[in-house]
């Protein structure tokens, strides 16, 4: 069975993510034809992306449903609850770059199969990729006797994905990432 390329930055994907982001149930089952297919798509997702990240400490205040990010209030009982007993929120925006986008694009106009299995990978990268940066964060300020909660983004409960855009601006996340908001919602680059 084929491997992923050791020595890479997306080396430690796991196909049965993957896998399951493409739709798919389990690695178990599938032809040895899926799977490698899977690890070539990891690899060329990989190779086209440009990972970015931006993370901004700011201040907290939670009063009810609201909490006020350095001064933006955003209402909702999940992100409310899950921030409870927090004084900080660091604001956080990472993308795979535009280079991806491009990729599904090509195989979504001749291989639908492939481009369904680019899209699974590309959703594991960035997952590995935010899981990556997370670490170095933890890690930062665990020296200051801090600890980081699990990432809550806007979509997950009541936090409406509608407050995509104020975060994206707050962070100046275009200006060091490239990862844009349009009117809709849609995020861009779209793994991001």
């Amino acid at each position: 069975m084929h491997e992923i390329k050791s020595g890479k930055w997306y080396s430690d994907a796991d196909i049965n993510e993957v896998l399951r982001y493409a739709g798919v149930r389990s690695a178990e089952g599938c032809s040895e034809t899926i799977i490698s297919d899977a690890i070539r798509a990891v690899e060329q997702v990989g190779e086209a992306a440009l990972p970015k990240v931006i993370s901004r400490e700011c201040s907290l205040d939670i009063a009810g449903n609201v909490c006020c990010v350095d001064g933006l209030a955003f209402e909702s009982q999940s992100l409310a609850q899950h921030l409870a007993g927090c004084d900080r929120a660091l604001l956080f925006a990472a993308t795979l770059g535009s280079g991806v986008d491009m990729l599904i694009g090509r195989y979504s106009a001749v291989k639908m199969s492939y481009a369904v299995l680019l899209q699974g990978a590309a959703a594991a990268l960035i997952e590995l990729y935010c899981d990556s940066e997370c670490a170095l964060l933890e890690r930062k300020y665990a020296k200051e006797d801090c600890c980081l909660l699990p990432r809550f983004s806007p979509g997950y409960g009541d936090f409406p994905l509608t407050c995509q855009n104020a975060l994206t601006e707050h962070l100046g996340a275009y200006k060091y990432t490239g990862i844009a908001v349009s009117a809709g919602g849609q995020m861009t680059p779209m793994k991001s």
